[in-house]
């Protein structure tokens, strides 16, 4: 076919598919997951690789890679530790301090004194909530499979949902379905680009 370009995995490297990809699955939910070392530091950082996963049992669940080193990143050290984290959802007011939480703070430093969040507690884990959000998903950890321990591999980090925060008026009906213009989500797309909620329609049910 004129112009069809075949990319073939196996002879792509890692970080030249991984441009495409990401360009190509999208827009992407951001796991926006704050956690807490055994010392007691918060931590805030924002993953592209996070999805829901299972409604029963209800898990969330957010990927890490390896450093090049390759060290664990700190979200997945204190997840480790701590056997918990808290993903807090991406607005559009937060978007900035949602980018900036992605710098590559040293281990020993508090995002959200850094991005000027405040951290809020949690009913039923240690890991921290981003007070301003609008909403906080609180969630113990289920499990962590391993999909490499080289440089870049993938870390899959499982959490079963024990408590969601709904911090704002008019994100729930009175049916408890979720008004999504007026939870106005952020998505991320390739590159350094992210995507705002925009056009929203509802299809009826599929029928046969």
């Amino acid at each position: 076919m004129t112009g069809c370009t075949i990319i073939e995995a196996g002879r792509t490297e890692a970080r030249e598919l991984y441009k495409v990809m990401i360009g190509l699955i999208g827009p992407r939910p951001i796991g926006w997951i704050s956690t807490i070392s055994q010392s007691g530091i918060h931590n805030l950082a924002p993953f592209s690789f996070f999805n829901m996963l299972s409604m029963n049992p209800c898990l969330i669940g957010f990927c890490p890679s390896l450093k090049q080193d390759p060290s664990k990143k700190d979200s997945l050290r204190n997840v480790e530790e701590t056997k918990c984290f808290v993903h807090n959802v991406v607005t559009s007011d937060l978007i900035i301090p949602m980018h900036q939480s992605s710098a590559n703070y040293d281990f020993e430093t508090n995002e959200f004194e850094k991005v000027g969040l405040t951290a809020a507690l949690s009913r039923f884990v240690e890991a921290p909530r981003v007070a301003e959000a609008a909403v906080n998903i609180e969630c113990k950890l289920m499990d962590i499979v391993s999909l490499g321990t080289k440089a870049g591999n993938t870390q899959l980090v499982v959490g079963e949902v024990l408590a969601i925060h709904i911090n704002r008026e008019g994100i729930l009906d009175d049916k408890s379905h979720v008004n999504a213009p007026a939870l106005a989500l952020v998505g991320r797309l390739g590159r350094l680009n992210y995507c705002e909620q925009g056009r929203i329609f509802e299809l009826p049910p599929a029928e046969v």
